[in-house]
């Protein structure tokens, strides 16, 4: 049986003040867990200030949305900043059919999300 860690792959750097996470692969019922552990990690780390490339995501159902709601969820309420960043066609088609590119932030590119941050 393949690991969810194996499917998701998380990486993390700061630029200018902002947590930049990128995930790859997959973030689905079996691989949201990981991603949501991942990042309230950040949060209990002082992270107030997050970008997710979705570069390397290629697929996102609606566990990893409800993850990624939640988080923003938490940062809002901290008077921090979320913003999603250069989403797949696919994935960005999703985001926008939910509305969430709104509350969310989706941005062309990482660069325009750190900018907004």
């Amino acid at each position: 049986m393949v690991k969810a860690e194996e499917r998701l792959r998380l990486d993390h750097y700061e630029e200018e003040g902002v947590t930049v996470v990128s995930p790859a692969g997959e973030v689905d019922v079996f691989t949201a867990p990981v991603l949501r552990e991942f990042l309230l990690g950040l949060l209990d780390d002082g992270m107030r200030k997050l970008v997710v490339d979705l570069t390397a995501v290629s697929f996102l159902d609606s566990t990893g949305l409800a993850v990624l709601v939640g988080i923003w969820q938490r940062l809002r309420n901290q008077d921090g900043s979320f913003a999603l960043a250069a989403a797949n066609p696919r994935i960005a088609r999703v985001l926008r059919t939910t509305r969430l590119d709104q509350s969310l932030r989706l941005h062309e590119t990482v660069r325009e999300a750190i900018e907004s941050a």
